[in-house]
């Protein structure tokens, strides 16, 4: 089963990924630009979902929570985020990842995806399933994600209210982190069917699914470039994981970080000229073709998995 763990920040058995090391020998550089960041900030024992301005004005904490929170996306009007959480409403749930959604300033939460409520004689509710890694259809109209609900990790679809729950993909081995192409005509995800991680493309109805890195490295968290023609992944295939860029059908693939220390879970600017990602534990931006690296958050905590907003 797919897990990544580098340093102490996140694990799972989902492709629940983390790139943070510890330490760091760089310095913050100059002007990042404009746009606002969504992203994971862990520290004091606490995991919670922050956004920012790249220049780090205007920092604010959107969820406030004690459970784990992760994986934030923007709708594509920016006005909402969903996420994935393990908060549980009582005790007598088991603590497991279910999809949130909320307003865009973390108001009016909601619950998307829930447990069976079937309850043991002790009455503790056995659903052990976990919900998570969502991800907007450009149109707003649908959310894909992965879930455990049929025992292995796979990829569905739902309507954004949480209902008209679709399932993508039928394999025996983990698929998650999905997310959508601009045009909204694929979805690519990772997957370890294949014996380790890689990155596959589907059409959204789950047929036509592609193995677009074929690499025996792991291959994981793919974004799309905002015209569809790249897309961009963390993969260890050199060494240390690294970001690296690829065409949409997995040609020319391009290292744009080194690998020590370790990087991944990049996001691209809606222009498409940057790319945000983690490393170090800290938010780093640089150019699209890995030049005039800046980091924008430092600290005691761990900073990951950035979440560009989609509109400038």
């Amino acid at each position: 089963m797919l897990s990544v763990r580098q340093c102490s920040r996140l694990a799972g058995t989902f492709l629940v990924v983390t790139a943070a090391a510890c330490g760091d020998s760089h310095q913050p550089g100059p002007d990042p630009g404009p746009g606002r960041i969504l992203f994971t900030r862990l520290g004091n024992s606490l995991q919670d979902i922050y956004a920012m301005d790249l220049r780090g004005t205007k920092l604010q904490r959107m969820t406030t929570s004690f459970a784990f929170e992760d994986w934030a996306a923007w709708s594509p009007d920016t006005f909402k985020i969903a996420f994935m959480s393990d908060r549980i409403p009582d005790t007598t749930y088991t603590a497991r990842f279910q999809i949130y959604v909320m307003n865009s300033d973390g108001s009016n939460l909601s619950q998307l995806t829930f447990p069976d409520p079937a309850r043991d004689g002790n009455g503790h509710v056995v659903d052990t399933t976990s919900n998570f890694h969502p991800s907007w259809s450009p149109d707003g109209t649908k959310i894909v994600f992965g879930s455990t609900r049929d025992t292995s990790a796979e990829i569905f679809v739902m309507d954004p209210n949480g209902l008209n729950v679709v399932r993508l993909t039928t394999n025996s081995a983990a698929d998650a982190q999905p997310v959508w192409s601009p045009d909204g005509s694929k979805i690519a995800f990772a997957t370890d069917r294949d014996g380790n991680a890689e990155i596959y493309g589907m059409n959204p109805d789950g047929t036509n699914q592609v193995d677009l890195t074929s690499n025996l490295g792991t291959d994981l968290t793919p974004a799309w470039s905002p015209d569809g023609a790249k897309i961009a992944f963390q993969s260890d295939r050199s060494g240390g994981f690294a970001v690296w860029i690829m065409n949409a059908d997995g040609s020319n693939p391009v290292a744009l970080t080194a690998g020590n220390p370790p990087a991944g879970a990049p996001t691209w600017s809606p222009d498409g000229t940057r790319i945000a990602y983690e490393q170090d534990g800290d938010i780093w931006v640089m150019n699209a073709d890995g030049s005039n690296k800046i980091r924008i958050t430092s600290g005691f905590w761990l900073d990951g998995l950035p979440r560009w907003r989609p509109i400038l």
